[in-house]
């Protein structure tokens, strides 16, 4: 027993050596696992074939396809290429030739890499290289120069209609003189994002919708720079950069230039939101209106700077902001009985009648009423803050509001503060004349959220004014009420 145990004691260090190699070459094979060549001798190893880079370099503000020739005869041994999680989406193999498509490229931080080409005669390494344009600090096809939406997701705004989509690849358009113009867009490089040349001014103000960007790292000075156009009313359409982890919008801006171009030509503007720097965001562009000019055109949004842009006018954020500690959780004089206390018309660009004023909102009968200037009036008012609470049930009465587009041009919407998100949007979808009719919408998902009423009225036709009163944000028990009642929302 005695010698069998000391057998054991003088095996342990043999077998600890043993062993310890063992797992110092697991290690080289890992570390190696991203080149194309095998663990056991990168030195000698010899490819099965011969891979001819074409370009090797990717550029961030190209957007370029990597590409890469191989003899025709090899083209059966070939099965797939792997490394830095490239999957089977991001490059295309033909009989010739490889491409790594700049979806996938994107992704990566600057620097040098090997992919590996997977064949059943042996391994081959794709090398090349990511440029550093301060990548990880700026939008993906921030101007449209792909000559689509590359990099960009839409999304519609209104009932879901894909067909009334603003934002489309045909959206991207050639950077020359505006059609039925004789001015240019005034857009930096090829291409930016404009009314697409088959639709007509009328057919395209109609559309609706949102575009967001990838997102980025704010990094530089902090400064950015973007040109926009068209936007006639900042209210309805105008740009937004968002916190990408908390989603808060951080800044909005709209075309405050509009009335002196009076146009779809770009304006160049520069903001500084170095108070940011470090954050991640991405940028969204909303095309809330139906009407004249109440759409956005786009080009340039440069999110790194070494310096402050110089040459363009100093954007003005439009974001909603509520500086209080506190929401009650009944919205702020709901009946009205105060006047227009609790309630904040927007003065933003675009309300404004010919003559400059913003005669829109009155109160009369005890209601608030948009018509205080007739039914040609257009503006947007705001409650105060109110904390969803008890049942979370609210209500609201309206009446009028049934011009020929009522539901896209005068309603009313709920909104999250920080964010601003749209919760829901409804309009007098039961009206009946001067009438009022009590609309009822469950909040209950969105429980202790600080949320605030937004009235619109974007319409200058008969009838194409909206009257609001009793607006109620709290019942402790939920009130009995039925389907036909409810508020049918429109944003989806």
């Amino acid at each position: 027993m005695m010698n069998l145990a000391r057998r054991k004691i003088l095996l342990m260090p043999l077998l600890a050596l043993l062993f310890g190699c063992a797992s110092s070459s697991i290690e080289v094979s890992s570390s190696s696992s991203e080149s194309s060549q095998p663990a056991s001798s990168a030195s000698s190893y010899e490819a099965p074939f011969a891979v001819t880079p074409i370009t090797d370099e990717f550029d961030f503000d190209a957007l370029n396809e990597l590409a890469y020739s191989f003899d025709a005869g090899v083209y059966e041994t070939i099965s797939h290429l792997e490394g830095h999680n490239i999957a089977s989406g991001d490059y295309l193999i033909s009989a010739e030739n490889i491409s790594i498509l700049p979806s996938y490229l994107v992704t990566l931080a600057p620097g040098s890499y090997n992919v590996t080409l997977v064949t059943t005669s042996g391994n081959v390494a794709i090398p090349f290289e990511v440029l550093d344009r301060h990548n990880q600090h700026r939008i993906v096809n921030q101007g449209f120069e792909m000559g689509n939406l590359f990099g960009w997701t839409s999304g519609t705004l209104f009932k879901g209609e894909a067909n009334l989509q603003s934002f489309t690849d045909s959206s991207v358009t050639l950077n020359t003189t505006i059609p039925g113009q004789s001015v240019t867009y005034d857009g930096v490089g090829s291409y930016l994002l404009a009314r697409p040349t088959a639709l007509s001014l009328s057919l395209f103000e109609e559309r609706m919708g949102r575009l967001s960007s990838m997102p980025f790292t704010l990094g530089g000075n902090g400064y950015v720079s973007f040109r926009l156009g068209a936007g006639k009313t900042g209210d309805l359409s105008y740009i937004s950069f968002r916190d990408a982890d908390t989603d808060y919008e951080i800044a909005r801006y709209g075309n405050h230039l509009f009335p002196l171009t009076g146009s779809e030509n770009l304006n160049a503007y520069q903001a500084d939101l170095s108070a940011h720097i470090g954050k991640r965001m991405y940028v969204e562009i909303y095309d809330y209106g139906g009407h004249g000019y109440d759409f956005i055109t786009a080009d340039d949004f440069e999110t790194y700077h070494d310096s402050i842009p110089s040459g363009m006018e100093t954007a003005i954020d439009i974001k909603p902001t509520y500086d209080i500690g506190y929401a009650p959780n009944q919205v702020t004089n709901g009946s009205f009985d105060q006047g227009m206390d609790g309630w904040t018309p927007s003065t933003q660009v675009g309300w404004q009648k010919t003559d400059g004023s913003y005669d829109t909102f009155t109160i009369s009968a005890g209601s608030l009423r948009t018509n205080a200037s007739g039914d040609t009036a257009r503006g947007l008012v705001r409650s105060s803050l109110f904390r969803v609470d008890g049942s979370g049930i609210v209500s609201i009465q309206l009446a009028a509001a049934q011009g020929t587009r009522f539901d896209k041009d005068t309603f009313v919407s709920i909104r999250l503060q920080n964010t601003n998100r749209e919760i829901i949007r409804f309009a007098n979808s039961r009206h009946n004349g001067n009438e009022f009719l009590t609309y009822h919408i469950d909040l209950s998902a969105y429980m202790n959220a600080r949320c605030y009423f937004e009235i619109v009225d974007n319409a200058v036709g008969s009838w194409d004014t909206i009257f609001i009163d009793n607006v109620v944000t709290y019942y402790g028990i939920r009130p009995s009420f039925t389907f036909m009642t409810m508020a049918v929302n429109l944003n989806y």
